[in-house]
């Protein structure tokens, strides 16, 4: 996916992709010497991390910032589910200073009665309903399942999807042996957690990216990091995006039925300024400690 951002934005934005040794998808640069006396910093994340459509995402700002060498692993589409699997990865994240895990959409690398993840990533295999057997995209799922399933029958299927991703983030945190900091970073505040018997629609139970992640999902992986950041809010998404080598505004084209103009594909280069910001203290302690 990583190289996908490449083919469509690079105009947008320059991603200076690289690859490491055992790690199976390029990364976001720039590149840093892997072994050096100044701080290092890992991050694992979603497109939000890797920083689509943006010149400069919150883990390149931080380095900067801290005067620390950046290894961003943000890989679009990812769930704790993917990260767990990757060892080479875990390997190099467990030689830099410090993690910052982001809290990624629970409909990556989901399981549940349902559907089963292919790759960890957006995919999934449909186990049960009028598609079984078939392999789309996870939000097509939900969205099929919405329509065919009881209202008692989807709120459940959301709430197992929710102890599977849970599950995940455990297994992945304890993966991690360095200090490591959880941080949320959407549109929106954590959604709200909403009984079977109250009035909702669907899209209450699922949200914008990161999609499913409510109030008590996020108090309970919290549990797993030392520290937890939320950084939100729709500043910024309503800008036009710009081609880099014309400095004109720019559209991009990614099916028939959508085509991005501005900064609301993601997160908008405002918020990633924020979440920068926010993670400055935390992380700045922990390298402090460290030196």
């Amino acid at each position: 996916m990583t190289l996908n951002y490449h083919m469509e934005s690079s105009h947008v934005a320059e991603y200076d992709l690289y690859t490491l040794p055992g790690v199976d998808f390029t990364l976001r640069g720039p590149q840093w010497p892997l072994h050096a006396s100044t701080p290092s910093i890992s991050f694992l994340g979603a497109a939000q991390t890797f920083g689509a459509f943006c010149k400069y995402p919150f883990p390149n700002l931080l380095g900067e910032m801290l005067s620390a060498r950046v290894l961003n692993f943000g890989r679009g589409g990812a769930g704790p589910g993917f990260y767990s699997k990757q060892q080479a990865v875990l390997d190099y994240v467990n030689s830099t200073d410090c993690c910052v895990v982001q809290v990624m959409s629970a409909r990556s690398s989901v399981e549940n009665a349902y559907m089963s993840t292919v790759e960890g990533l957006t995919k999934v295999e449909m186990l049960q309903g009028s598609k079984k057997g078939q392999i789309i995209l996870g939000h097509a799922a939900y969205k099929d399942l919405a329509n065919e399933l009881p209202r008692e029958e989807f709120h459940a299927l959301v709430a197992e999807t929710r102890e599977t991703f849970i599950k995940q983030f455990e297994l992945l945190a304890s993966q991690i042996t360095v200090p490591k900091i959880l941080v949320y970073v959407g549109r929106n505040a954590p959604l709200k957690d909403l009984a079977v018997d109250e009035k909702w629609q669907n899209n209450e139970l699922i949200g914008l990216h990161p999609h499913m992640i409510s109030e008590s999902v996020v108090a309970r992986v919290s549990e797993f990091f030392d520290q937890t950041i939320l950084s939100y809010g729709a500043l910024g998404f309503d800008q036009k995006m710009m081609n880099r080598f014309t400095g004109e505004n720019v559209s991009i084209k990614r099916s028939e039925t959508y085509t991005v103009t501005r900064h609301n594909a993601y997160i908008s280069p405002y918020l990633q300024t924020k979440t920068a910001l926010s993670l400055y203290r935390p992380i700045n302690e922990v390298l402090a400690k460290r030196r």
